[in-house]
């Protein structure tokens, strides 16, 4: 079956290439068209040796002879016919049209072989200079073939490298810089990857750190299920059910600390291996960029503004980024269904401290609210048709991260019907710290 399968898969690639030379024949062969004769009949500069370099450049996995083997038959038949039917010379002269124009193909094609494609290492000014040379000698061959190598002057010499000079200039011109746009594409792409494996690793690494902070619960429950076994155990006879039953849910939650700890080493130890820095600037640019890809998914009238005159490196960036996506992401809850919503984000340098204010214009929150919102397990976010409760860490934890990784505060301050405002404050010191973990 898998030979079967390589087999498919081989066919399905000579079938693409061969597709691309079919396409690059026909391409080229209504480029010859547009050309002008000179010198002697039968000899015309054409668009096409400006258009066969560019397939050669862009099929560089195509060995050149064959896609000039299929230019060198489509072209010339092309003109031929089109010259037999408007009987535009002897059927000896349009024979030897032909020949020479597929003289020409064969020629270039040998010497782009040669000069630039079975070359180890190719560079963009190899390249250039092989298709003068290519354009040059296969102009040169062809007109002597049609005047029968008579006739020549200085002043040929100098328009067949003029021509080969300006076609040349002009299919690097095009081929380069179709390469260098393609390229800031893919990376714009890769950059955008980048920057949202940051969110979701930001989103995990705060799970895993509440994750480690709830060992400390499951163990206790280890404990306590251990102790009244042994208690149980000191009663003496009558309490055998209950004592095997407390054995066992220690036994178990012994098995689940196991895999919650598995858990936990997988995952810290891959955060771990990422050692990469991040700009504030960039880091807002995640968060931010992020949201507002959110917002626009879901049609909301909300804009995000952000202000700050403040960059700094911070090491350990994923929590940064989970504290302020988390209280954006409230902000934009708050605007739900609102018009002209605005979420304005102020970064300020307090000396010591960096101060982020995330402040909008959305139904606010009564006093009743505010002073629960970072009780654990609070929430307002679930689904009323489902039930289902919206699973974020949630402002208590996001406090919780504020307060021990980076010394600092949150605070909130809303008034209903007119908007909140979050202010946390971070200690520039833990910020810039290497591992804060």
């Amino acid at each position: 079956m898998e030979g079967l399968f390589l087999f498919k898969q081989a066919r399905f690639i000579k079938y693409g290439r061969w597709q691309r030379i079919l396409l690059a024949a026909i391409c080229i062969s209504l480029a010859s068209q547009v050309n002008f004769q000179i010198f002697t009949s039968g000899f015309i500069l054409a668009f096409s040796p400006l258009i066969m370099p560019i397939f050669l450049y862009y099929n560089d996995d195509v060995n050149p002879f064959q896609l000039v083997l299929a230019v060198a038959f489509a072209s010339p038949m092309f003109r031929g016919f089109q010259l037999l039917l408007t009987h535009n010379g002897t059927g000896t002269q349009i024979l030897l049209h032909m020949l020479a124009e597929i003289a020409f193909y064969l020629c270039y094609g040998t010497l782009y072989y040669i000069l630039y494609w079975r070359r180890g290492q190719r560079t963009n000014s190899a390249f250039f200079l092989s298709i003068i040379i290519c354009d040059y000698l296969s102009n040169i061959l062809e007109i002597c073939l049609l005047t029968g190598f008579s006739q020549f002057s200085y002043r040929l010499f100098q328009v067949l490298f003029a021509t080969a000079l300006i076609r040349s200039v002009l299919a690097c011109v095009l081929a380069f810089c179709y390469r260098y746009f393609s390229l800031l594409v893919r990376q714009e792409s890769h950059e955008q990857k980048y920057y949202n494996f940051i969110w979701v690793a930001a989103s995990v690494k705060s799970e895993v750190y509440f994750m480690q902070k709830n060992l400390t619960e499951i163990e206790n429950v280890m404990k306590n299920a251990y102790l009244l076994n042994q208690k149980l155990h000191a009663r003496g006879v009558g309490f055998e059910e209950e004592q095997k039953m407390a054995l066992s849910i220690a036994r178990d939650v012994h098995e689940v600390k196991k895999d919650y700890r598995n858990v936990i080493s997988g995952l810290g130890d891959y955060f771990s291996e990422d050692e990469s820095t991040m700009q504030l600037s960039d880091i807002l640019k995640v968060v931010v960029g992020y949201i507002r890809e959110t917002i626009k998914n879901q049609q909301a009238d909300i804009v995000i503004e952000v202000h700050s005159q403040v960059d700094i490196v911070v090491p350990n960036h994923y929590y940064l980024v989970s504290i302020l996506s988390n209280l954006i992401f409230n902000s934009v809850d708050a605007l739900k269904d609102a018009h002209n919503g605005l979420i304005r984000l102020i970064v300020s340098d307090q000396g010591d401290n960096l101060l982020f204010s995330i402040s909008d214009n959305g139904i606010g929150m009564d006093d009743k609210t505010q002073a629960m919102i970072f009780q654990p397990g609070f929430t307002t976010k679930f689904n009323e048709n489902t039930g289902d409760v919206y699973r974020g860490i949630g402002l208590s934890h996001v406090r919780l991260i504020v307060q021990e990784q980076f010394q600092g505060d949150l605070k909130v301050c809303s008034e209903l019907g007119k908007g909140t405002t979050f202010e946390v404050k971070l200690a520039k010191i833990r910020l810039v710290q290497e591992d804060i973990s």
